[in-house]
């Protein structure tokens, strides 16, 4: 099975291997990521697996004709786009700088009967797994006392 996974996928399939009991993201984490590095996405050929590792400009030079040659694909360098891709990438920095591979055994861990939840405060945001209908109340309760749709479907 060809892991075609979408940002959001990616980003809610590495916070369960990665911080399944939640984790909290800082402003600090945010300055944190580094200047001097870039971060390589490498899907490979087989479709098996995502490799995810933070390498030095010379080195993601060095790697483009390999990638070329192994995928087919030129490998190019583009900035973050997107709340999930910048999640992802800041999860990485945080939590797995040397690196992290996901496979769909990965995907496959992650509970069908939770949800992710984001619970945003003054200078941070929290990330937990919580089960649907705690969602589901959540959801309820901030739709009419705030008036806000706040669930967000991942698939």
């Amino acid at each position: 099975m060809e892991l075609n996974w979408q940002w959001p996928e990616i980003c809610v399939t590495l916070m369960w291997k990665l911080a399944p009991d939640g984790v909290v993201i800082t402003r600090k984490d945010l300055g944190a990521l580094p200047q001097d590095r870039v971060l390589v996405d490498y899907r490979d050929p087989a479709g098996t697996l995502i490799r995810f590792s933070f390498v030095s400009l010379d080195e993601a030079r060095r790697l483009r004709p390999k990638i070329l040659k192994a995928t087919g694909h030129k490998a190019g360098v583009s900035e973050l786009q997107g709340r999930w891709q910048k999640i992802t990438c800041v999860l990485l920095w945080k939590l797995a700088r040397d690196g992290c591979v996901l496979t769909q055994l990965d995907r496959d861990a992650v509970p069908a009967d939770q949800v992710l939840l984001a619970h945003g405060h003054a200078q941070d945001i929290e990330y937990r797994f919580c089960p649907r209908a705690e969602a589901a109340r959540i959801q309820k309760a901030e739709l009419e006392h705030e008036g806000k749709q706040i669930l967000e479907v991942v698939r």
